[in-house]
């Protein structure tokens, strides 16, 4: 009885390329060319999406703290309107001031109330009985501290604002960032010039 030789069975494709069918490359070239940068896009799509949701929640930050500043400010001016005599401009001007304006409205919102609050410290300085006044200096004390936020609210603004920019300018995300009709974003930003550019009077 003859052994079949199993070594020459075992090694018959050896140094051979495999077998493939024209459908089969078709199919594979297709999803290499097409399908994967399609999945790359959308997964492009998604994170300047992301991204730009972050923008707009430090945007929203932001709007908070002016609104609070405003507030406040409102209740400092009452606490010492029978001391202090206001324009009536002013009082206008603090509380017809509006929330959710975008970051050029609010870069202008924060020149008047720096404004505003300059004078109301300034003419407090002129009256000794006011800065003792326990509510004064409370309110004070709460504009102080609603400033360090709107510092560190610009902060992470800016921050998410820049990475942003950044993304939608480098390729190829600005593809998918046109795709979304993305432009970039202002910074949050207030020099001391700016700052003296407004002036109201008491």
């Amino acid at each position: 009885m003859l052994t079949p030789n199993i070594e020459s069975t075992i090694n018959e494709n050896a140094n051979k390329k495999p077998n493939r069918s024209g459908i089969g490359a078709f199919f594979w070239y297709f999803l290499f060319i097409f399908i994967i940068p399609l999945f790359v896009h959308i997964s492009y799509i998604n994170s300047l999406k992301k991204l730009n949701v972050k923008v707009d929640e430090a945007e929203s930050g932001i709007d908070v703290q002016l609104k609070k500043r405003r507030d406040t400010l409102l209740k400092l001016m009452d606490a010492v309107k029978g001391s202090i005599k206001f324009e009536k401009e002013t009082l206008t001007t603090v509380t017809a001031m509006r929330t959710g304006v975008g970051i050029e409205g609010m870069i202008q919102n924060t020149k008047t109330l720096d404004a505003i609050q300059k004078g109301i410290n300034v003419q407090i300085e002129n009256y000794p009985d006011l800065k003792s006044n326990a509510l004064v200096g409370q309110l004070m004390s709460a504009t102080e501290e609603i400033e360090d936020n709107i510092a560190a609210a610009r902060r992470i603004y800016n921050s998410n604002a820049s990475i942003f920019n950044q993304e939608i300018n480098v390729w190829p995300k600005n593809n998918a960032a046109c795709s979304l009709k993305y432009v970039t974003k202002y910074f949050f930003e207030i020099t001391e010039e700016d700052r003296q550019d407004v002036k109201i009077d008491f």
